[in-house]
């Protein structure tokens, strides 16, 4: 989904307001402005580290990619553009750190009024967490034990000062903002051992059993937010989520703020 190249962005008061206002009720300037807030947040922002405040907290990021779908016949006539993607890396807001973070957001409008509004249909999330963040959380849960997700995609949990003992399986799952997980097997002296009344017994004997189950906090998130996938690999947890929509104020005031208005898409705990 590439856009076209960079454009110049004047500075000044008002200016993007001021052309959303001269534009209201037209498709095809809707679409054009919108066109251009993307290539002017692309200039500005990508490649630069960021602060977003999101009401007493502070988010930081650096914007590595900003993307729109083309202008075609239908976003000049609807004034939408179809897909608008920002992607992040080095996220890091309270509680809360991400490698990477994607955001793909449908139904792109301009709502035009004294205050116009940026407007979108579902926007998807991916958020890319480093499993060493993870397991950090973790040992701040049961201290004896050490976590990783081996080469095959499995996370497995090991006693800290026993590594070569064995290692206790876990499932792991999207419950609400949170990562849960079980035990979901063993392996002991090379054998595995299935889930099981005896296997469940087995871990509570053993140091193990403060990580039988537990979960770990995405703190920050807005409430609307849905989660409904995790991926794991040896180097990154990826868990994706989808907002039914999402919408933000254009601020009246120099272009710097019109631009972080609609970078402000990034900040998940809006």
């Amino acid at each position: 989904m590439a856009g076209p190249d960079p454009v110049a962005v004047p500075e000044g008061p008002g200016v993007l307001e001021s052309a959303v206002l001269l534009a209201s009720g037209t498709g095809p300037g809707s679409a054009l402005l919108l066109r251009a807030l993307v290539e002017a947040v692309r200039v500005r922002y990508v490649g630069r580290e960021t602060t977003l405040r999101s009401h007493d907290a502070e988010v930081r990021l650096v914007p590595t990619a900003v993307e729109a779908s083309a202008l075609g016949t239908r976003a000049l006539t609807t004034g939408r553009l179809d897909d608008v993607r920002l992607t992040a890396r080095a996220v890091v807001r309270p509680s809360l750190r991400l490698r990477e973070l994607t955001v793909r957001a449908s139904e792109v409008r301009l709502r035009p009024a004294l205050a116009p509004e940026l407007v979108t249909g579902p926007v998807d999330i991916a958020a890319v967490l480093d499993p060493d963040w993870v397991a950090g959380r973790l040992r701040e849960h049961a201290p004896a034990v050490v976590a990783t997700i081996d080469p095959d995609g499995v996370p497995r949990v090991r006693l800290r000062d026993r590594p070569g003992l064995g290692a206790a399986e876990l499932a792991v799952a999207v419950d609400g903002h949170t990562l849960s997980w079980t035990v979901a097997a063993l392996t002991v002296g090379g054998r595995r051992v299935e889930p099981s009344r005896g296997m469940r017994a087995m871990v509570d004997r053993t140091r193990l059993r403060a990580i039988r189950s537990g979960q770990v906090e995405l703190a920050g998130l807005p409430p609307q937010l849905h989660l409904h996938g995790v991926e794991l690999a040896p180097d990154r947890i990826t868990v994706r989520g989808t907002l039914p929509g999402w919408r933000r104020t254009i601020p009246a005031a120099r272009i710097d703020d019109v631009l972080r208005g609609a970078l402000s898409l990034l900040d998940l705990g809006r």
